[in-house]
């Protein structure tokens, strides 16, 4: 009677592609618990190429396939650093793993000071576009002091402005609002006057004033609506009122679809809101459609966007870890 005796046999490719398939298959779940396991399975990978024979490589079909698919991965592992490190600092770390495997020097032993190279370059980054922000500032206040110097009465309204936003800031309501009724008195045709009068009305529930305001500040922009929605949307943000602020968005963006300085209001509406996937998108926009016209405005966007993202990264909840795979029985013939 014949017996027919099973091979278990196997090669450095077999190997090496049943580590790359171990591999592949736990980087999307991966857990704190399992996480040094993975860093010593992916020297195994590495080791396992290690012994394959390098003067093939051109020749070797089979090796150039397994080959991408390690780039591939690497990749991936570079990708995902952010998360792998924190899985990571749930139990003491990377520098606490690479005490337990002190010999591998490989770049996934390393993705803590892979992560926190990342941050310092994005840090600069941000500090360069702020530099370049506050010199432009700094230039446009120069010029505006040197050939555009305001007369006393207009910055004694700019200080009424400034001295109506810091008591709307700390919700003092009725203060604000008899500081923009005084205003009013020596500049009843201010646009920004008439509709911080306006928006603080609509905070006290005085919706007549407050229609009558914005109509008298209407009159004085003419026909430019799409300016008059966007100034009336950024004060009503500012004074916490966000459904009056998208609804002011809303029509500016109907009449001026184009306008960057209304995205810009939108990404500060979503940031509010706590919804930042709608800012990053916002703010993104924003920056590109300022880019010819509006310099600044596309440097202040970008910044914007460039922390939010960052926040978006660390608000990343951790994978869970997958159910491991039933094992299968081996096969009877």
């Amino acid at each position: 009677m014949a017996h027919v005796v099973e091979s278990h046999f196997t090669t450095p490719y077999a190997d090496l592609r049943r580590l790359l398939d171990s591999a592949e298959r736990q980087l999307p779940t991966l857990a704190a618990a399992s996480l040094a396991d993975y860093l010593l399975l992916l020297d195994q990978i590495e080791a396992t190429l290690a012994q394959l024979p390098t003067a093939a490589d051109d020749a070797d079909p089979l090796l150039r396939t397994e080959q991408v698919r390690w780039a591939d991965l690497q990749e991936k592992i570079s990708l995902r650093s952010q998360q792998i490190v924190q899985l990571a600092n749930r139990s003491g770390g990377f520098a606490a793993l690479r005490r337990r495997s002190p010999a591998s020097h490989a770049f996934w032993w390393q993705l803590d000071r892979q992560v926190a190279d990342q941050r310092r370059r994005s840090l600069r980054r941000w500090l360069r576009w702020l530099a370049a922000a506050a010199a432009l500032a700094l230039a446009v206040t120069w010029s505006y002091r040197t050939w555009l110097a305001p007369d006393p009465a207009t910055l004694a309204l700019l200080d009424t402005l400034n001295t109506i936003e810091r008591q709307v800031d700390a919700q003092e309501w009725l203060a604000a609002r008899s500081t923009a009724a005084t205003a009013l008195t020596d500049h009843s045709t201010d646009v920004e006057t008439l509709l911080w009068a306006a928006v603080l009305a609509e905070q006290a529930g005085d919706s007549a004033a407050a229609l009558r305001y914005q109509q008298q500040a209407r009159a004085q922009l003419g026909d430019r609506e799409p300016q008059f929605y966007l100034l009336l949307g950024n004060k009503r943000l500012r004074a916490g009122n966000l459904d009056g602020a998208a609804e002011a968005a809303e029509q500016a963006l109907r009449r001026q679809p184009q306008e960057p300085q209304v995205y810009f209001l939108l990404g500060n509406l979503a940031e509010a809101r706590g919804d930042l996937n709608a800012a990053l998108d916002a703010f993104d926009q924003a920056a590109r459609l300022a880019e010819t016209d509006n310099p600044q405005l596309t440097v202040i966007s970008k910044m914007r966007y460039g922390f939010l993202l960052q926040q978006l990264q660390m608000q990343l909840p951790a994978t869970p870890a997958a159910e491991p795979a039933p094992t299968a029985a081996p096969a009877t013939r």
